[in-house]
């Protein structure tokens, strides 16, 4: 950890660079914009759609080994996305909005909602993928299953709506007294 710390704050940010504090010291890293992530993780969640419907198909059969076997395929396609929206969409997004009051408070609400979803499905995967299964968990699995299709459906309707349109350019946010305008003269948030 040391390393990399010490690597990122011998790292030059060009000007007018986007950054956003690593929170420990005040040491800057860049957070830069990728201009296919939104669409990389808009084809991310049709995928995960698709792999819960694949799963939620496979607790309509009797065949555990299916319904582990997709269950883990959901589980790594789930924690990649959240890994790459955690490492970059997320931090860009702050960084990006910090100068307007009334944007930074509703995507904390926003991404305080989405993580108590993540969390929540998190958590059955960790249940169903790190324990033996017992007669109990076969009970409970199917229920748990289509509460984590629930959530999952939410958190992505809700990121979709509500944050994926505010992930823009540098250069198209623009700060006047407190406040974010985009480019074309609407304000951002």
């Amino acid at each position: 950890m040391r390393l990399l710390r010490g690597m990122l704050e011998r790292t030059p940010v060009p000007e007018g660079q986007t950054t956003a504090s690593s929170g420990d010291g005040g040491s800057l890293f860049p957070v830069r914009y990728r201009q296919r992530l939104v669409a990389e993780l808009k084809l991310d969640a049709a995928t995960a759609r698709g792999l819960m419907r694949a799963l939620l198909d496979a607790c309509r059969t009797s065949d555990e080994s299916t319904q582990i076997a997709c269950l883990q395929d959901f589980a790594d396609g789930f924690r990649r996305t959240a890994l790459i929206k955690d490492v970059q969409f997320y931090p860009y997004l702050r960084c990006a909005l910090e100068h307007d009051t009334m944007a930074m408070v509703h995507f904390n609400e926003v991404q305080a909602d989405v993580r108590r979803h993540v969390l929540r499905i998190e958590a059955i995967l960790v249940e169903y993928l790190g324990a033996p299964w017992d007669a109990t968990c076969r009970r409970r699995f199917v229920p748990d299953v289509a509460r984590a299709a629930s959530l999952l459906g939410r958190l992505l309707r809700q990121e979709e709506s509500t944050l994926f349109p505010l992930y823009l350019p540098p250069d198209q946010y623009r700060y006047l007294g407190g406040s974010v305008t985009r480019e074309n003269g609407g304000r951002a948030g």
